[in-house]
């Protein structure tokens, strides 16, 4: 019995060893598998732009509310909020070093089983410090012109602000980022906000207190990028408990806007992928902000086993799992209505239609080919989900709600084709 005993500590000792390790373990992220639209053989947005060389490296600009540690040039960033936006460049390297740009293509552009190489934060490059209520640095003027800088030489003439989960230190919310950067064929400008988690899964609760907390530094950021860029718009893309921060820093954007008297800050597309933000809060976030973007996209999946287990931490669904039945009468109304007055689209992943997708993922924005491609092709062409190859679902959702069909494949070489179509040039008597 007593030899038992000690074998049985032994095990929990070992597993909880085991969970400790885990808790704290922060591998880079993976490059995606290459989304749909590249598969047809045809699309090759990597050489679009003669003048831009096969890079194996990704330079996106970033600001962090983290605090500051170290110098400017040795610089680290804490797991806790500082008092200022710190900003400038972070660069993602693909695959280990030398490896050639042929290799990444076809890691790109191509379908394949095999492992998917790792995105290595290679530099961090701080290059301005912007205090709360002061006017811009010098340095700070200079870090918004290289923006713009970008901006002149980019097809797509919006901002991406890409707000990450909780549990994830720089490395991996920066080569998250990274893949809408890599996969617009280096053509957009994708600009990570970077708070402050924990980087350890069993401090998530205390994660979901500084996303509230970080939602403030957010607003200040779109709202200076509208101010001070000459961006079209500011697309904001918030990833699970991103959303939190996300969907309160738009409120703020919204409330601003009407204090300032209704000159509201440039929204685009707001694109909330598997959100992990409280549902009842995040539509009456949503009310502030829906009137000032172009269109808010909300991706779910019923059953995404993350948010099933948030739900249960927080007392209440979330905004990716959500549960009609925790809104009052008014609050269902207007989400109702917001789909038709407010450009409202909520995208059902249903996992029993798109074949290879875990029934229970919530990683899915960046996993799986068929979203990744409706993605790009959302915040790219500003496409409505039917001109995107999306079905209506039923109603028993409780909302108008777009999925995808078995049939997408074809749909979306349709949708390729019409995107070609369109880009080509015309003859003066309009013939193509």
């Amino acid at each position: 019995m007593r030899r038992f005993l000690l074998i049985l500590l032994a095990v929990i000792v070992v597993g909880a060893g085991i969970t400790v390790a885990i808790s704290f373990y922060q591998p880079p992220m993976r490059l995606m598998p290459a989304p749909m639209v590249f598969l047809d053989g045809r699309t090759n947005i990597f050489s679009d732009d003669p003048d831009r060389a096969p890079d194996p490296e990704i330079d996106l600009f970033y600001a962090t509310n983290r605090k500051a540690l170290g110098t400017r040039e040795d610089r680290d960033y804490a797991r806790v909020p500082g008092e200022d936006l710190h900003a400038g460049v972070v660069t993602i390297r693909i695959g280990e070093d030398g490896t050639p740009w042929d290799r990444i293509y076809e890691w790109s552009t191509r379908a394949g089983e095999e492992q998917r190489p790792f995105l290595h934060l290679d530099a961090v490059d701080e290059q301005a410090t912007i205090a709360p209520g002061q006017h811009l640095s010098a340095d700070a003027e200079t870090w918004f012109a290289s923006i713009d800088a970008a901006l002149a030489r980019s097809r797509d003439h919006d901002i991406i602000v890409y707000v990450h989960g909780a549990n994830t230190n720089l490395e991996r919310a920066a080569g998250q980022a990274a893949q809408l950067q890599h996969f617009t064929g280096r053509n957009s400008v994708v600009l990570l906000f970077n708070w402050p988690t924990a980087e350890n899964f069993l401090r998530y609760s205390r994660d979901m207190v500084t996303a509230a907390e970080s939602a403030p530094e957010l607003a200040r950021l779109i709202e200076l990028l509208s101010e001070h860029t000459d961006a079209e718009h500011i697309d904001v893309f918030t990833y699970s408990a991103g959303a939190t921060v996300g969907s309160k820093g738009l409120a703020i954007v919204g409330r601003d806007a009407v204090a300032a008297g209704d000159t509201a800050a440039r929204l685009g597309e707001i694109y909330h992928a598997a959100p992990d933000a409280d549902f009842r809060g995040f539509v009456d976030d949503m009310k502030h902000y829906a009137n000032r973007a172009e269109r808010m996209t909300v991706a779910v999946n019923m059953n995404d086993s993350a948010l099933r287990l948030s739900a249960r931490v927080n007392n209440g669904s979330r905004a990716g799992r959500p549960d009609m039945a925790e809104l009052s009468p008014e609050a269902t109304e207007w989400l109702l209505d917001a789909t038709k007055a407010y450009g409202l689209e909520v995208l059902r992943v249903r996992p029993e239609n798109i074949p290879g997708l875990s029934s229970r993922s919530h990683t899915f924005w960046y996993d799986d080919p068929w979203v990744s491609s409706d993605v790009l092709i959302t915040i790219l062409h500003h496409l409505g989900p039917e001109e995107r190859g999306l079905e209506v679902g039923d109603t028993s959702f409780g909302a108008d709600y777009w999925t995808f069909t078995p049939d997408y494949p074809e749909r979306l070489s349709t949708v390729i084709e019409q995107l070609r179509q369109s880009a080509q040039p015309t003859s003066e008597t309009g013939d193509p």
